[in-house]
């Protein structure tokens, strides 16, 4: 775990190896400025309020500064997590100073980034300025509205907007922080749209800048952006007369368990997961002393419904305008989505399987969801591991849930309202609806390029491609061609590895002509015999622990974990050479708690008969890289 320290509020560190910032003072490298508030919401804001925006500002900007990891890395553990320690001067050094407020402060944080966080707070020596230092632009404005609610301009939070205002009736002040000036104009162009329909009395847009100076980000995970965004809306909430705000995220991504196997910890958004929300209200809580509620409308929808709800409210026009990329910096006029991050692919499934393409051309995306190539990056494992994940949750039934998917248990607790039972049943048919939802999608997509995909025109590549398998494409005959389209995406998370062991040469042979060696073949060389007399008795095959089979290898855990990553990194190029879609588990399975196992999907065959199905000349993986294990 790599250590960080950070000294608020000085120009100069005390240290050599120390991180300086400041948000008003002579050493000023960051910036904070929050826009159209009325005179008489600044009269009241308090102290321990002015306190919590630059903690919250210090935090993300931090966050931004120091770096994780690789974006390929697997291991995400020691090398991924960061040690943060923060000193901050404040105005009431003694809230802060309370045991329960750091801990929740603390504990919050690091569920949220999935990083170590400590807090040192002092008195500031020098005088603040005045409270209007961070609010510009003042008005005179009526501050009476229904609901205060977060605002990112993408379509969650355009659509649960236009639910309020439009579907309900209600009048909500939308508070929208941007770190780029094209976020900001996206929020501005969506709450024109809403007043120009007649709704201006209904939509107040406070707009926040928080951002670094003069200083290029090391980290754009921004994991600690929510953080942010429910201390703005608490401080906005409670000069409104408030004690609650909402933010707007369909349930899926809310809970957001981890699509691929590198996408865990701090590189899974868990920007309103529901623990972190209820830590939120009990940080605000223990702060103001009453009870501070966070709301999300759309905490049980998927992100087809939520689209949805947009072009009830008659608005799916705008739909082209609003923005889910996490990508800002890959923006151009003609396309305004990167097409590969988790968020793109999140969105294109929902607009399309709410039957709302046609308000949003494919075009806007720089790599297209269903037929771009995305063999030459991430981008294909990203997209494949997405299809894979949720028919995985469409097999898997209501008992098994929670068990094979245990990332949703930290979820199932964080409802109030509602039994852990209950929970745990909302979220097995939200996942479901999702699952039916992509399905939908792809079925559709093979139907429409049925002819490109049989005469092999599409990308090997793309995401329909793997999907139709299509080493082994077969005429689909014009009957029962949606049962059989339906088939073939039936297959997407049942890849059949076929593989052979070479004893002599001491390597893991594949159809392709691909072998795994040296440390490589090490690791599937401990797990082979589970594996062949599970198989051979019919019984379900073992997982190996982790510190046994480090322990078998000589090796330490960390170790065996970045020999893991490497082992599937070198196996990456089978997705094209043979056809299959291919996840993290695919050939050797991980289960936490439990360890690892060679996946009982796969099937060994005999040298000979491996080598007489190879493909003709498909390239062998990568080589070992690994020089270090013995």
């Amino acid at each position: 775990m790599r250590k960080f320290r950070i000294e608020c509020g000085v120009a100069t560190a005390s240290a050599a190896d120390t991180m300086t910032m400041d948000v008003h003072g002579k050493g000023k490298n960051v910036n904070l400025r929050i826009d159209c508030i009325t005179r008489s919401m600044l009269a009241n804001v308090p102290d321990l309020l002015l306190d919590l925006l630059e903690i919250a500002t210090y935090v993300y900007c931090a966050d931004q500064r120091m770096s994780r990891g690789t974006a390929q890395l697997t291991n995400f553990g020691e090398n991924w997590r960061r040690d943060l320690h923060f000193t901050i001067p404040v105005r009431d050094p003694a809230l802060w100073q309370h045991s329960e407020v750091q801990r929740l402060l603390e504990d919050t944080l690091g569920f949220l980034s999935d990083d170590s966080y400590t807090f040192e707070f002092h008195k500031a020596k020098s005088p603040f300025l005045s409270r209007d230092v961070y609010f510009q632009d003042l008005i005179d404005a009526s501050s009476d509205y229904d609901a205060v609610a977060m605002f990112s301009g993408g379509v969650d939070s355009f659509a649960g907007a236009v639910q309020d205002v439009v579907l309900r009736g209600r009048s909500v002040c939308l508070v929208g922080h941007s770190s780029a000036t094209k976020v900001k104009s996206i929020q501005q162009q969506l709450v024109d749209g809403l007043k120009a329909r007649g709704f201006e009395r209904r939509v107040t847009y406070i707009p926040v800048w928080v951002t670094n100076e003069n200083v290029r980000p090391n980290d754009h995970t921004q994991r600690t952006r929510s953080f942010l965004f429910a201390c703005l809306g608490m401080v906005i909430a409670h000069m409104s007369g408030k004690d609650r705000f909402t933010f707007y995220e369909n349930g899926v991504v809310s809970i957001n368990p981890p699509v691929a196997g590198d996408i865990v910890g701090g590189r899974a958004t868990r920007t309103t997961h529901p623990r972190v929300l209820r830590g939120l209200e009990e940080l605000f809580s223990t702060l103001l002393e009453r009870p501070v509620q966070i709301e999300n409308p759309l905490q049980w929808m998927t992100k087809r419904e939520v689209t949805m709800l947009v072009q009830e409210a008659g608005m799916a026009d705008l739909l082209a305008t609003t923005n889910s990329c996490t990508r800002p910096r890959t923006w151009t006029a003609a396309h305004m989505h990167c097409g590969a991050c988790s968020q793109c692919i999140d969105r294109r499934f929902g607009i399309l399987a709410a039957s709302l393409g046609d308000h949003e051309p494919a075009t806007n995306y720089k790599i297209d969801l269903l037929t771009a190539d995305r063999s030459t990056s991430d981008d294909l494992r990203m997209a494949v591991s997405y299809v894979s994940f949720f028919k995985k949750v469409a097999a898997t039934p209501k008992e098994r849930f929670v068990v094979d998917f245990p990332e949703i248990v930290s979820a199932i607790n964080s409802f109030p309202d509602i039994s852990a039972g209950e929970a745990a049943n909302r979220i097995y048919d939200l996942f479901q609806r999702q699952a039916k939802a992509v399905e939908s999608v792809i079925a559709a997509g093979v139907k429409e390029h049925a002819e490109a995909l049989f005469r092999n025109e599409l990308p090997a590549g793309s995401l329909l491609s793997i999907c139709f398998a299509r080493n082994s494409v077969e005429i689909l005959p014009s009957s029962d061609y949606d049962s059989q389209a339906k088939a073939l995406v039936d297959r997407l998370s049942a890849p059949v590895f076929e593989f052979a062991i070479d004893e002599t040469g001491r390597k893991v042979v594949f159809r392709s002509a691909a072998t795994l060696t040296e440390a490589n073949f090490r690791i599937v060389e401990q797990l082979l015999p589970d594996f062949r007399s599970a198989k051979k008795e019919g019984r379900e095959v073992p997982f190996t622990p982790p510190r046994t089979l480090a322990k078998r290898l000589r090796i330490s855990e960390p170790s065996l974990r970045t020999q893991i990553r490497r082992l599937r990194e070198a196996l990456e190029p089978l997705v094209v050479d043979l056809g299959l879609p291919l996840d993290n588990d695919s050939f050797i399975e991980n289960r936490p708690h439990a360890g690892y196992r060679l996946n009982p999907a796969v099937r060994e065959l005999s040298l000979a008969d491996i080598r007489a199905s190879t493909i003709p000349g498909a390239p062998p993986v990568a080589p070992d890289v690994t020089t270090g294990s013995p």
